[in-house]
């Protein structure tokens, strides 16, 4: 491991972060020594996770709270996933180029407020880091090396990383095992509040953004937002069974999860949100929630390493390929077979007549020559994992 490597990122130096992040992407034979030694300097960095649909202005919300966080003179680093093509694996990684073409100044609103930016481009900001990665086919909506970029970042002295996923739906939620605080971001637009309810994204939110707030509509789609949100709150501690009283009291105190209006090409709202975010963070320090919750995100991490493990091994393995390839032999030099062991024709169902002499011919044939003990995908997986992991 190059150790001169390991001090230039520690050092906050651009060009040895990049390398690394690289170098982990790749899958390079010293990526996992370089992420071990670094680690007991990756905890230092709070994480924000920006979800949500897709075109809903989430890299402009982005870009807008990286200038703010960096009026207060942090240092921030932003991790943007977009998603690849699934024929050529390629993506476009526009995040990083609205990011930094982003500038204030050019576009008034209708009361004559300029953008909160102010003419900054923080893709040019020494102080600011944005690695954009593609999905690579990882579902969730996050880059598998996400967390290992976070790691480098945050050893290479970022006070702040802020993940943008790709367009979310309603399942794609690995944010929330990354991040400390998840930002769900919607518009008038995604939506009446039975969507929004059977959403996924809204089980995850610690703070909900309405982007494009000048909208028709939006103040009513915020109240049935403010609604649901408040039944499903009041649905969850009614069945709660598990819950002691004293759990079920405290959790009848806790405030709703608050929903924040913000226009993020003129910057409006964006320090109530930003205000609202950090509040979030110190009060779960405050709370002694936070350990438990990093406690959490590592274990969630570990599984997550694990199961990448395992499907390497499982494309790797030759002992695996050999069974697969045995299996898939055994089917190619077998007639199909068109029914189950142990079929019974259903009561009612008439038999092919005589007149359907040829179709009742085909089935019999077939029917007679169809291998009665050929093994299942099921069977033959269980065989494998017999075989290599037991």
């Amino acid at each position: 491991m190059n150790k001169r490597l390991v001090k230039d990122i520690l050092k906050g130096d651009k060009l040895a972060i990049a390398r690394a992040i690289s170098m982990v992407e790749n899958q390079h034979s010293e990526s996992n020594k370089l992420l071990s030694a670094i680690y007991p300097y990756s905890d230092r960095a709070k994480k924000i996770g920006v979800t949500g649909p897709p075109g809903i202005g989430k890299s402009t919300l982005v870009n807008e709270l990286v200038i703010a966080l960096r009026k207060q003179h942090k240092k921030v680093g932003v991790i943007a996933i977009d998603p690849s093509s699934i024929f050529s694996g390629g993506a476009i990684l526009g995040d990083r180029i609205r990011m930094s073409a982003c500038m204030g100044g050019s576009v008034l609103a209708t009361d004559g407020r300029r953008p909160a930016s102010g003419g900054q481009k923080i893709g040019i900001d020494e102080n600011v880091f944005i690695r954009s990665m593609a999905t690579r086919g990882v579902q969730g909506g996050l880059n598998r090396c996400a967390i290992e970029t976070a790691d480098i970042l945050s050893a290479g002295g970022s006070e702040y990383i802020i993940f943008e996923t790709v367009g979310a739906g309603q399942s794609e939620v690995e944010i929330s095992n990354t991040a400390d605080v998840t930002l769900v971001v919607l518009s008038p637009e995604s939506g009446d509040s039975i969507q929004a309810m059977k959403s996924g994204l809204m089980e995850i939110a610690n703070i909900i953004v309405v982007n494009k707030c000048d909208l028709p509509g939006a103040d009513v789609f915020i109240t049935n937002l403010q609604n649901t949100l408040e039944l499903s709150r009041s649905t969850r501690l009614a069945c709660s069974e598990s819950l002691s009283l004293r759990d079920k009291l405290r959790e009848s105190n806790n405030k709703t999860i608050p929903i924040i209006k913000t226009q993020a090409n003129i910057g409006f709202g964006i320090e109530e949100l930003l205000g609202r975010t950090l509040l979030y963070l110190e009060e779960l320090g405050k709370s002694g929630r936070f350990q438990a919750h990093r406690q959490r995100l590592l274990r969630e991490r570990i599984k997550s390493f694990l199961l990448w493990r395992f499907s390497n091994i499982i494309d790797t393995h030759p002992k695996i390929s050999r069974q697969i390839q045995k299996y898939m032999e055994e089917l190619e030099n077998q007639p199909q077979k068109l029914r189950p062991r142990n079929y019974r024709r259903p009561t009612g169902r008439a038999s092919p007549s005589a007149g359907d002499s040829p179709l009742r011919s085909r089935w019999s044939e077939a029917s007679a020559a169809a291998p009665q003990n050929r093994q299942t995908p099921y069977e033959v997986a269980e065989k494998i994992i017999k075989k290599i992991f037991v």
